[in-house]
C-alpha cells in the first residue's frame, strides 16, 4: 500500500481590532472555536434518556487569544465598555463604570486575522469578523510581575447579514 502525500496547513497570523494592532501572541495564535446550540429530545416513553434526536439552535464562534504585548488593542478589548472617545486607544488600564445596560454590538468592532507566510500558502489567507467584541461573561487575567504580561481573551463574533455569491447570508466572519 503506497503511502499518502500529507501537507500540513500551518503559519502565523497578525491581527488587528478595530484597526489597532494585536501585537505579538503565545505561541497558540488565535484559536477559532465553535459551539453548536440544540435542545436534545431526550426524555420519552418508549426510549427514557435515550437521546432520539435533537433541534439545532444555532452557533456561537469566538476567538482565543492570549497577548504578549501590551497593545492598544489589547488595552482597547479590557476598557471596551468602559471608554470614552480619547481613552480607548491611550495605552492605560483605567476601566470606567459607563454605558451599563448598552447592546453589546454597539462596542462591538471588525477583527481581521491575515496570514503572513504565503509558500505554501496558509488557509485561510484571512479572517474578517464585522462584529467581535470581549466575550459575554469572560474573565480575562494577567499577572503585575517581572514576568511577561500575559493577556488572555475572548472574543465572541457576533454574526451579521453580507452577500456572498450574490446572496444575502448571516454570517459571524468571512474568510478569503
Amino acid at each position: 500500500m503506497a503511502a499518502g502525500l500529507v501537507v500540513p496547513i500551518s503559519g502565523p497570523y497578525v491581527g488587528t481590532w478595530n484597526a489597532l494592532p494585536m501585537g505579538t501572541l503565545s505561541d497558540d495564535g488565535y484559536e477559532l472555536g465553535v459551539s453548536f446550540g440544540g435542545e436534545e429530545v431526550n426524555a420519552t416513553d418508549a426510549y427514557g434518556l435515550t437521546l432520539v434526536e435533537a433541534i439545532y439552535r444555532g452557533f456561537n464562534w469566538k476567538v482565543r487569544l492570549t497577548g504578549l504585548e501590551w497593545k492598544t488593542a489589547l488595552v482597547a478589548l479590557l476598557k471596551e465598555f468602559g471608554s470614552t472617545t480619547g481613552l480607548l486607544t491611550d495605552g492605560l488600564l483605567t476601566p470606567q463604570l459607563l454605558n451599563v445596560g448598552t447592546r453589546w454590538t454597539t462596542f462591538a468592532q471588525a477583527l481581521v486575522l491575515t496570514a503572513i507566510l504565503g509558500n505554501p500558502p496558509t488557509t485561510p489567507q484571512s479572517l474578517t469578523a464585522t462584529n467581535a467584541a470581549f466575550a459575554p461573561n469572560a474573565n480575562s487575567t494577567f499577572l503585575l510581575t517581572s514576568k511577561v504580561r500575559q493577556v488572555p481573551l475572548d472574543l465572541v463574533l457576533i454574526p451579521y447579514t453580507t452577500v456572498i455569491n450574490s446572496v444575502t447570508v448571516a454570517v459571524p466572519f468571512t474568510v478569503t
